[in-house]
Parts: C-alpha cells; structure tokens; sequence
C-alpha cells in the first residue's frame, strides 16, 4: 500500500506463522518532523527503529525459547535477526492432539531517539491446513479453525484486529510480546498428520498515536496471498506483478488460473457484413494483460466488445501434436511453457504450468450437460478460453464470457484464448 499522510512514520512488525512459526519485518518509512520555526528533522533508521530482544533492558540477541507449552509438545527455538529487516524465524512446533497449547516469550526494544507508538494490531488471512498423504482431508478442514493465536503486548492482549490508541513505547525502553498458539481442547481429532499455516500478525509502529495507519509487510516471497485464503475459490494470489486466482488444492499444490489470458496471438475485429478480421498482436508480451480476455460479451449492454485481444488457435498443421486436440506439442504449449519459464525468472518455484479441464471447471460451477457456467464463480468466465479436454481428435472444451461452456474445433483463432493453470507449493507462500 501506499501511504500518503504527512507527518506520519512507519515501522512495522509482522509475525509471520506458517505451520506453526513466526517472522518479523519492518517497513520502509520517511518523514519531515517540525522542530522549531527554523528546523527539521527527518528521521531515518538510525534515529527511529525498533528491534527484537529476548531481554527486556537491553538489546540482547539470542535463541528465542518457547516460555511454556503443554506436555508432549516439541518446540524449535525462534532466531532473531535485526539486520536489514528485523526478523524472529524458526520458531515451530509439534502437535499431537486437541488442548495443548505453546508460548513464546520476546521483547520489542525502542533502540531509536523517538517515542513509538503501537497503532493497531492486524490478523492478516485465515490458517490454512494440509494433511499428509492418508489423512482424511475433511477432518484437517474441520480441525483447522480449531487454532487460535493470542498476542499479548505489554499484557494487552488480542485475539483479532485491533485499532490501539494511547499505547506509547519511549526511547530505550522495551516491552514483552507473548504468542500463544492453542489447539482448541473441543478441536476435532484427525487420522493423521497435518500442518497448519497460521496468519500473520502485523504490529504497527509509528511516531504519532494514530490507529489509521495500515501494515506494509515487507517480504522476500516472490508468491503472496493478496486477499481471502488459500483454501477459497477466488482468492487472490501474486508472483511478481502476476496475478491468479485461487480454484483448490491438490498434493501440496495450490492450483492457481491466471487472472487474464496471456498477450500473444491475435486481435480480432469483426465487422458482420464482411466477417472477421484477424490481425497479429503487435510487440506480444507472453504475459498476461487485462485486454487480454479473447471474446469479450458484455452482459449489461448485450453486445461484444471489440477488438477480442489474446485469440489464438489451440494448433494448426505445423504446430500439433499427433492428434489436433493434442496439449503437448500444441501451439497454446509453447505459450504456457514460455509463461512458465518467465515466472520462474521472477523467483518462482513452479510445479507445474498447463490449461485447466474439464472437470476442474466442473468443479468450479460449470456445466457440460447444459453447456454453461452461470452457476459458476465469476472468475471462471472472466476470459474466454482454451481448457485442455478434448471431445475427439478435433476439438476441445472452453469458456467464453458470455457464461458459454461448449467446444469447438482446434483451428478457431478468432476468439479463444490461452489462460494458464499454475500449480505451486504450499511452502512458497
């Protein structure tokens, strides 16, 4: 987010869980404070910052010891890391059943020449939960808003998003954070292992006591969950300046559809007395672009939206596999490889790139018998589109915006296009 208030300086520390473990992050930040009449002051990270220390007195850097826990549970020590973006990692634990609970104790320490301020607490995203190759998935789903994370700041503590008022930490002075992670003890039992991936926490500081300033989470993930959960068609997810939409889970993977169709191909224009004409993109990104979305129909004024940008055929003579229909060795192939190998370059670990099916569209909301997806999630036809089920050696499933789900042969190059399917890992986000 941008910020864009005046006299407002910004520190942020985010406690990051995932299966159980925490990080911490500052934010960018930059001022103009008026001193007198005749001077500033801008503040910097030498003059404003706050650090993590496991003693409370003094700047103290050392393994951060879980402070209690419940019989039976292990639990890694958290190591603290103040350099460039001030970070507590490491920190996990192991569950065996409902009722048990841990607690990390550490202190956040105003090293710099300015009061901080406490501004508002942020829980920010839902826990999401994997369970391991036998577990039985609907027991991991029914257990996993069975955790619960408190936060306690010089022993307020909160549960949930908090505007804070009134909450002043002074120059060389520290106060203690403690997070308690429980397994609720009515939570459902399950069958075998599971992880659980808890939300961040975001704790923002600044020099003025003002509840209105929101987190930027700094983060070296090229993957982010933008809004929702990962376990919820439709939400948002990033690689780089990409962005899909989340439709399941399978394996590990969370299987992404990228937000518009990918710029390549043609732009199309059609003018009904003479027919279609078909012309190149010019300068084609290979990513995707929001003019990207093939046939464009709009509902509200039930008419199509020229020019159809991103309409490709799926193959053609000289670009097929053994069956026109065929995804490997296709022309919409060698787009989504290409696709692949550009998200890669942003830092992404990629599973697996590829179109979306038939059945996964089923899934979704969509309709093979009555040839629609109006019971679909809106993002489902978002763009017109190739999917990679076939009817026969010829044609092959689609989507267009009109809410139609049907096939239609290989060759048609005036109003399909390529939206690709990411599958990535869990561990990526």
């Amino acid at each position: 987010m941008e910020h864009s208030r005046k006299q407002k300086l910004l520190m942020i520390i985010a406690l990051v869980m995932g299966i159980v473990s925490l990080s911490v992050g500052f934010a960018a930040f930059s001022v103009s404070l008026n001193i007198s009449s005749s001077a500033s002051v801008t503040p910097s990270s030498d003059t404003f910052k706050v650090k993590f220390s496991t003693n409370k007195d003094s700047l103290v850097v050392s393994d951060v010891v879980a402070s209690y826990k419940s019989s039976g549970i292990t639990a890694t020590n958290g190591v603290i890391d103040n350099s460039t973006n001030p970070t507590i990692k490491g920190l996990s634990a192991t569950f065996t059943e409902p009722g048990q609970y841990v607690e990390y104790t550490f202190y956040a320490r105003n090293e710099g020449e300015y009061t901080a301020y406490l501004n508002n607490i942020n829980y920010l995203g839902n826990n999401t939960c994997e369970g391991e190759t036998g577990t039985t998935s609907s027991l991991v789903q029914s257990a996993c808003d069975d955790f619960n994370i408190t936060i306690t700041v010089a022993y307020s503590i909160y549960t949930g998003n908090e505007l804070v008022t009134n909450h002043a930490l002074a120059s060389g002075m520290g106060e203690e954070i403690n997070i308690r992670i429980v397994y609720s003890s009515n939570g459902a039992y399950v069958d075998g292992p599971f992880s659980v991936a808890l939300p961040n926490i975001a704790l923002v500081y600044s020099t003025i006591d003002d509840s209105s300033i929101q987190p930027v989470i700094p983060s070296d993930k090229v993957v982010q969950l933008v809004s929702g959960n990962l376990n919820d068609p439709g939400s948002i997810v990033s690689i780089g300046d990409e962005q899909f939409y989340v439709f399941g889970q399978e394996d590990g993977n969370v299987k992404l559809l990228s937000m518009y169709n990918l710029h390549v191909g043609n732009s199309v224009i059609v003018e009904y007395e003479f027919g279609p004409i078909v012309t190149p993109l010019e300068s084609p990104t290979g990513i995707q672009d929001e003019e990207a979305i093939g046939y464009n129909w709009d509902s509200v004024n039930e008419a199509e939206i020229f020019p159809f940008i991103g309409t490709t055929a799926f193959s053609s003579d000289s670009q097929r596999g053994t069956n026109y229909s065929d995804y490997n060795g296709s022309i919409v192939e060698g787009y989504v490889n290409n696709y692949s190998s550009y998200l890669e370059s942003l830092g992404a670990n990629i599973e697996e790139a590829r179109l979306i099916t038939k059945e996964e569209l089923e899934s979704l909301g969509c309709s093979s018998d009555d040839e629609t997806c109006s019971g679909a999630f809106d993002f489902v036809y978002k763009t017109t589109y190739w999917s990679d089920s076939v009817i026969d050696e010829f044609c092959l499933w689609f989507v267009d915006t009109g809410k139609y789900f049907s096939y239609v042969g290989y060759d048609d190059d005036i109003s399909i296009g390529v939206r690709p399917v990411i599958e990535i890992s869990l561990s990526e986000f």
